[in-house]
């Protein structure tokens, strides 16, 4: 059977999770009080105070969160999922798939591709009460409406390494979707390996090597 990679930001020569805790600021979503059109300062702020609390949550927590990857599944479910974009994000890195899932593999994608990011990186998550960020400016999306909030991480092994936040706006609030790391992108990486997949297995063979995987961690 054909693994997922698990870690595509590895294959970078600079980019380490342990020192970035990246999936913790990744999916670090960001929503604002609903308003018709959310501010730029808006998505500046909350991703820093959203960072900022996941931070706080995972130093108060750090024997538990070291002990337990699903202590950590729990801080990331109750923080940061409710605001993430997860359509706009299982859009993407399904690619041209995506319009051949039917509604069911989509949430089953969704949710199993949620928590491998969790599980992979729960290691290096558990260091992220160690670490800083600093919001450093925001450029425009590739659409009209997104966003890029730009940041920098320091605290770990290799020093400050910039973080970007790709977000758009959902019912008036601002959404992250992908986050891209040293110019790499979380987003694009996993659909080269998905799509690889998908073309063997089909969407159904994914959603299962997934779910194989997320249950295999868990021993």
């Amino acid at each position: 059977m054909m693994s997922i990679a698990l870690s595509p930001f590895a294959r970078h020569s600079r980019v380490s999770f342990p020192s970035l805790g990246l999936i913790g600021l990744l999916l670090a979503g960001l929503s604002v009080t609903a308003r018709a059109e959310p501010t730029e300062a808006d998505a500046r702020e909350l991703v820093e105070s959203t960072a900022e609390a996941v931070i706080s949550e995972i130093r108060d927590n750090q024997a538990a969160v070291e002990a337990d990857p699903e202590a950590l599944l729990e801080i990331v479910n109750r923080l940061l999922l409710p605001h993430v974009d997860s359509e706009r994000m299982t859009r993407l890195v399904l690619g041209r798939y995506y319009r051949q899932a039917t509604a069911s593999q989509r949430a089953q994608f969704n949710k199993e591709f949620q928590r491998l990011l969790v599980r992979t990186y729960a290691g290096p998550l558990s260091a992220l009460g160690n670490q800083e960020i600093e919001i450093v400016g925001t450029k425009p999306g590739g659409a009209d409406d997104e966003l890029v909030v730009e940041s920098e991480v320091s605290g770990g092994d290799l020093g400050t390494v910039p973080v970007a936040y790709r977000m758009a706006p959902v019912d008036g609030e601002w959404k992250s979707y992908d986050v891209v790391v040293d110019g790499i992108s979380l987003v694009n990486n996993y659909r080269g390996s998905f799509a690889q997949k998908i073309q063997r297995d089909g969407i159904d063979g994914l959603i299962s090597t997934l779910r194989e995987q997320n249950e295999d961690g868990r021993n």
